[in-house]
Parts: structure tokens; C-alpha cells; sequence
């Protein structure tokens, strides 16, 4: 019986019958996903986009630093949380790069080790980022410092003193970033890169988030404290404002034009010079602008008003005396002496039972007391007086010229417990002023008069054409008026003009601190300020302070809170080396006829009894650092000191070391060098110094791929049936 056969189809060379797929497990799309993560972190894509966005926000911090400082491109790029992520992922990036491979093979030597050495740099770059510390030593000859100041850390320290002892109690450290931008007072705060890269796009006009208010007293702190407003580069200016208990002040703008100017100029260029504050003493300030006098003054009664806007110019140069007294009848009188020629002599007031004696007149220098600061007069003229009535004893008077505020009894300097006497008349010494561009250099003299009733007064004095005083102008004056005091004429082609811009019948001044700019290699040494707001009880204050310029001081500033007295300093952390050194002599050179340095040179001795060393002796120059313990002292600049009450230089010099302490710093170089290796490495080894540049490998895949593509012979047996 024959059987019928059927041919199973032959097989195909390299592929092999289809099997069944194995079974799908819960944790496949788990790996998959990591090993997608995986490829990506190792691939040539995230490699191009790390290495171009670490390139270009490094050329982003170098033009950040030109512009805003060191301190501020630490802040927003070098130590910022972005900037680690960045380095992060690039170290990721290199790490898988180099796994993907794995195993490697002997000509992957070169690329190992250069992926190797920049992971360890990596690693070091963020350990200092981490770890690395600067500061600043300032040191006197035959001075001993132990601590770096770290300027870059402000510390407001408070501590509140003993009412009976005046001795500091506990001292509190309040640490606070403010950053290295001003804030506060409508001025934002830039919390990060893109706050900053958003504020600069659109020119500083796009409003960021503001830290003002921000408090850094603890809940168990005898007071609270928040910072208010903050001022990286600060220079001290005063606020004149209306306080009760104050004192008339005005703001006048004294302006000049010569000929051919297109506009006139301030005389009083800055507005400290511009504000009179007058003075409780004598209710007068004056300034002397060449080549005028202005004067700004207070007057409590309209008739010293109206003696100021009608002065006697006739009387002499010895001026005149106006004597106001009561009358037989009641009535006030008045009566006018010349006092020329009458040093000595005695007259009796009409219709009164007084007489008045001229005893002395003289002037009275004001070189004594800082009086000129005030006066603007290197003498004010004085006369003495003995005034009896009737047959009682005889009560000296005084009265100084331009100065009818000034009480004309004057305290028993003998016996201060005294009571002094009551005046018995009321003297008003008017003495024209001298103008005498030969003696004093003056051409004229503006005064301005602030009166009872909250209303302004001025008058111009004069040279005639003879050379004497004269009354040229007087009258009321109102905020914002411009008076045109002298010249504008032919005969006086330079026109000098003042005005009153503001005037506060009882106002005060406060010491605020205003934003300076400096120019960018002077911005590490700006002073910061800062506005706080501190509350004790039921009592708050705002104070305005100021880090001290000095390299290593803190200025303690009081602030009273009732009963209780504290004080305030904006100072900065200090570290503690773990050792002494000891400046023994600084030198500094200049140029010849200049006052540019040249070099510096500090001696110091190192005293560090746990490593054994007393009194090592060492030379720290501009190129010559000492290091010790990882710290390391740069000679940085100097500081000439100046005399607190005269302003001169005392001829010392305080050496200003920068100290820096980077335990990355080994790790950095150790990456260097495994890069730099590495690079030789594998730039050799493609080169065939090593190797035969992979050919061998080559050769090899050839043969194989060759032999996986040659036909095949023999295919065994046929298979007749299928079910056989």
C-alpha cells in the first residue's frame, strides 16, 4: 500500500523556526524604563546639553562678576542650588558614559581615566562649594591674631547692659543673608538666578519678591528684631524731618551765574550744606560762601522781627544798642544808643528810673568751642552794660551782635547754683557787617529769618559805592521764591540768587545711610547698612547701622528702650584659626612723589603650641603667601590710619591680610591630573604607541561577519513525513 509523502519545507539559512514568546513579567516595564534612564543619562545628547549649558553659565558668572563682584557671583551662580544640579548632571553624564561600556576594552584605557579624572573634579569643585572658607586679618604692628573676619557672613550682635553698672549682660548673635543687591523701601530683593536674569531683560523696571520685614530674633529673645531695608554699598547722610521737641531748620539753595554760563550753579553742592539747623545757644547758623555770608536764624517776638527787616546803618561801625524797657507809665519804651565813643559813660532811659553804663565793647572770637562752625564769624562783636534802677545794686547785662536770641543775664559762672539775677531791660546789639573783600573776602550777606507766626523773612546787605554796609533788600520770603540778592546788572554782570526750598519751624535730623555706587574693582571693600526695626515691651525703634569699616572692629551703637538700655552692631562671623601669629613690622612702598603703592611686605611670626611651633618666623609679600594648617594669608592691601578727632594720617599703616581655607582644593588638582593623563593616554594609545590602534579587532569582525554569510553545505537529512 503505498503511502503518500509530504516534504516538509527546508529551513532558511540564519533564521530558525519561530518559538513561542516567553511570558511577560510585572517587573519589564520597570527595567525598561530604568535602562531607557539609563541610556539617556549615557548618552551623546545630554553630554552636548551639559557641556554647553556649563559653558555658557560660566561665561554667564564672568560677566556677572565684572559687573556686580565676587561676592555676588558666589551668591547667584557658584554656590547656588542650580549650579549644583547643573554639575550634577554632568557628572552623571560622564559616570554612565563610561559604565555603558563596561567591560572595557585595553584601547578604552585613555578614556577611562579622562572620564575618571573629571568626575574628580567634579567631586572637588563641589567640595569647596561646600567646605571652602575666606576671610580677612587686619593687624597693627606687634599685634597677635588668632580668628579671620569672615565679611561675607553679617552678624547683627545685640546685648543689653546693666542700668547700674553700664557692663554688657548677654550678648545675642542674629546671622542673616541679606545678599549682595539693596532691598527694601520699594527696592527688590533677587532671590535667585532667574529673579536676577528677568530684572535684567527689562531693565530693572520688573518688580521681584522683597525680604523687608524679615525677622531674626528667636521666640525666647527679650526683644524682636526684623530687618527692614538693606544697603550692600551705604554712605551715611542725614533726614531732616517734623519732630515735636525740634528745632526751625530750612534748606536754602544759594546759586550763582556768571557771564556766558548757561545756567546758574549751587553754591551748597551737597544737601547736608544746604540744610541750617540752628543751634539752641544762639538761634543762629551761618555759612560763609565766597563771596557772600548766609545766615539762616529764629526770632521769638515780632519786634526783633521788625528790628530785623529795619537795622540801623548810619549808627557807626561800633553799631547801635536798642534798649527795651517798661516805662514810668507802663507802656514799653524804646530807645536807641549809638555806642561810638561811649565805652565808659552811663545814660538814664526816658521816662524810667534806669541807667545804663557802657562798660566794655569788644569782639568776641569764636575760634574757641567750634564756635565759627555755627557763627560763620571769626568775631562776634559784645558789649557789656550796668543797668541800675534807682539806687539797687547795679545788674550786669550782655548782648553779642546778629544775636538778640541770647539771654542778656548771663549765670554766675562763680556760683552755678546762683540764681542769676532778672534782666532789667532787654538789649538788641545791631552792628552792620563788614564787607571787605581785602580782609574777609566778602561782597555781601544774605540772612533769612524764620518768625513767630511760622512765616520766612530775608535781607541782603551791601558794599556802596563809597565801600560801606548798606541795607540793599528786606522783606518776607515764601518757600520756593527765588530773590535775586545781587548783580544782573551792568556794573555786576554775575547775578547771585537764593531760595528757600523747605523750612521746618521744629524738625529733626536722623542718621539714614543712602546707596553708593562704586566702580567694579572697589565693590569688595563697600560698607553695607542696614534699616532695623527692633521692639522691646511695648516700645519699637528703627536704627539705622552700619558695619564697621575697620577690617576686624564692630561699632556698638546705643539705643535706649525706657528704662532699658541695649546695643546694636552690624558686625560679621569670625572663625578661629587654631593658631597665633604676630605682625612684627609692615613696610609699604610708593611711588616716588605719588601715593600709589608699590609693594607690601609683613614680618609675622607663627606661635602654634599643638603642632610645636613658638615664634616661626615667616615673610608674606604680593607673591609670597605663607600657608599653615590649609589656611593660607595673602598680603591683600593696607589701611593708613587716621586720627579720630583731627582727620590726619598718623603715618601707621594696618596690613590687611585675605585668608583662605579650601579642603577641596587637593581633590581639584588631583582631577587635573588624572585628566591630563588621561587625555595623554588616549591620544597615544589611537596614535599606535600602545597599540595597533584596534586593528586587530578590525581584522576580527571582518573574518566573522564573512564566515555568518558563506553558504551552507550540508543541510542534513531530508525529512519524507512529517509525522515520521
Amino acid at each position: 500500500m503505498a503511502t503518500a509523502t509530504k516534504k516538509a519545507p527546508a529551513p532558511v539559512l540564519g533564521r530558525s523556526p519561530k518559538a513561542a514568546a516567553p511570558p511577560t513579567s510585572f517587573l519589564d516595564r520597570p527595567l525598561r524604563g530604568i535602562d531607557a534612564v539609563y541610556r539617556f543619562l549615557a548618552s551623546l545628547k545630554l553630554a552636548v546639553f551639559s557641556l554647553s549649558s556649563l559653558a555658557a553659565s560660566l561665561a554667564f558668572a564672568t560677566w556677572f562678576e565684572s559687573s556686580y563682584g565676587t561676592t555676588a557671583a558666589q551668591d547667584y551662580v557658584y554656590k547656588s542650588t542650580w549650579f549644583a544640579v547643573l554639575l550634577a548632571f554632568l557628572a552623571m553624564n560622564i559616570l554612565c558614559a563610561a559604565l555603558i561600556r563596561f567591560p572595557w576594552k585595553k584601547r578604552q584605557t585613555g578614556f577611562v581615566i579622562t572620564h575618571a579624572g573629571l568626575l574628580v573634579l567634579i567631586l572637588g569643585s563641589y567640595r569647596s562649594m561646600r567646605t571652602a572658607d575666606e576671610g580677612t586679618v587686619g593687624m597693627l604692628e606687634g599685634e597677635t591674631r588668632s580668628e579671620m573676619v569672615r565679611r561675607n557672613d553679617p552678624v547683627i550682635r545685640v546685648r543689653e547692659l546693666d542700668p547700674h553698672t553700664q557692663e554688657p549682660g548677654r550678648s545675642y548673635e542674629l546671622h542673616f543673608k541679606p545678599g549682595p543687591f539693596p532691598w527694601g523701601d520699594g527696592q527688590a530683593h533677587l532671590h535667585n538666578l532667574f529673579d536676577l536674569t528677568l530684572s535684567t531683560l527689562s531693565g530693572g523696571r520688573m518688580p521681584m519678591p522683597s525680604r523687608a520685614g524679615e525677622t531674626l530674633s528667636q521666640p525666647g529673645d527679650p526683644f524682636t528684631l526684623v530687618v527692614k531695608q538693606h544697603i550692600p554699598a551705604s554712605a551715611p547722610t542725614v533726614l531732616h524731618e517734623a519732630g515735636p521737641g525740634g528745632d526751625p531748620m530750612a534748606r536754602i539753595h544759594l546759586q550763582f551765574k556768571a557771564p556766558g554760563m548757561p545756567q546758574a550753579r549751587e553754591a551748597l553742592a551737597s544737601e547736608d550744606e544746604q540744610w541750617f539747623k540752628l543751634d539752641r545757644r544762639f538761634y543762629r547758623v551761618a555759612r560763609s560762601v565766597d563771596p557772600a555770608l548766609l545766615a539762616f536764624s529764629y526770632a521769638d517776638r515780632p519786634e526783633l522781627v521788625e528790628d530785623f527787616l529795619k537795622p540801623p546803618v548810619n549808627a557807626g561801625p561800633r553799631g547801635l544798642a536798642r534798649f527795651r524797657y517798661q516805662e514810668k507809665s507802663g507802656q514799653i519804651g524804646v530807645y536807641d544808643l549809638p555806642l561810638e565813643g561811649q565805652e565808659g559813660k552811663s545814660v538814664k532811659l526816658p521816662d524810667s528810673d534806669l541807667t545804663v553804663k557802657v562798660e566794655k565793647l569788644a569782639d568776641f572770637p569764636t575760634s574757641e568751642g567750634g564756635l565759627f562752625r555755627v557763627l560763620g564769624e571769626a568775631a562776634i562783636p559784645i558789649g557789656m552794660f550796668q543797668v541800675r534802677k534807682g539806687n539797687d545794686p547795679e545788674v550786669e547785662h550782655f548782648a553779642m551782635a546778629g544775636l538778640p536770641m541770647v539771654p542778656n543775664v548771663m549765670p554766675n559762672l562763680r556760683d552755678p547754683a546762683a540764681k542769676p539775677a532778672a534782666p532789667l531791660v532787654s538789649i538788641h546789639l545791631m552792628v552792620p557787617p563788614v564787607l571787605d573783600p581785602k580782609t574777609n573776602g566778602r561782597f555781601g550777606q544774605i540772612e533769612v529769618l524764620a518768625g513767630p507766626d511760622r512765616s520766612l523773612y530775608y535781607r541782603v546787605f551791601g558794599r556802596g559805592k563809597d565801600g560801606k554796609t548798606e541795607l540793599r533788600a528786606s522783606g518776607p520770603v515764601a518757600p520756593g521764591m527765588t530773590i535775586n540778592a545781587f548783580g544782573g546788572g551792568a556794573n555786576m554782570p554775575m547775578t547771585i540768587s537764593f531760595r528757600v526750598d523747605d523750612y521746618l519751624a521744629a524738625g529733626v535730623e536722623k542718621q539714614i545711610f543712602e546707596p553708593v555706587f562704586l566702580p567694579r574693582n572697589q565693590m569688595e571693600e563697600a560698607i553695607p547698612a542696614s534699616l532695623i526695626e527692633m521692639t522691646v515691651g511695648d516700645i519699637t525703634r528703627e536704627i539705622w547701622i552700619q558695619r564697621s569699616e575697620s577690617p576686624d572692629g564692630s561699632s556698638y551703637k546705643p539705643v535706649p528702650f525706657g528704662d532699658r538700655l541695649f546695643e546694636i552692631a552690624y558686625d560679621v562671623d569670625r572663625r578661629p584659626l587654631g593658631f597665633d601669629f604676630k605682625l612684627d613690622k609692615f613696610e609699604v612702598g610708593f611711588e616716588p612723589g605719588t601715593e600709589q603703592a608699590t609693594k607690601f611686605v609683613s614680618n609675622v611670626r607663627l606661635i602654634d603650641p599643638a603642632e610645636g611651633i613658638k615664634d616661626r618666623p615667616y615673610t608674606i609679600s604680593m607673591n609670597d603667601p605663607m600657608t599653615h594648617r590649609g589656611f593660607t594669608f595673602y598680603q591683600m592691601r593696607y589701611s593708613a590710619l587716621q586720627d579720630p578727632y583731627t582727620g590726619q594720617r598718623t603715618g601707621q599703616f594696618q596690613s590687611v591680610f585675605q585668608v583662605g581655607v579650601d579642603p577641596g582644593r587637593p581633590v581639584k588638582y588631583a582631577g587635573c591630573i588624572i585628566l591630563v593623563l588621561g587625555i595623554f593616554t588616549q591620544f597615544y594609545m589611537r596614535a599606535g604607541v600602545f597599540t595597533d590602534g584596534g586593528k586587530k579587532e578590525r581584522e576580527r569582525a571582518v573574518r566573522q561577519n564573512a564566515a555568518e554569510a558563506a553558504p551552507v553545505k550540508d543541510l542534513g537529512p531530508v525529512i519524507e513525513d512529517e509525522r515520521l
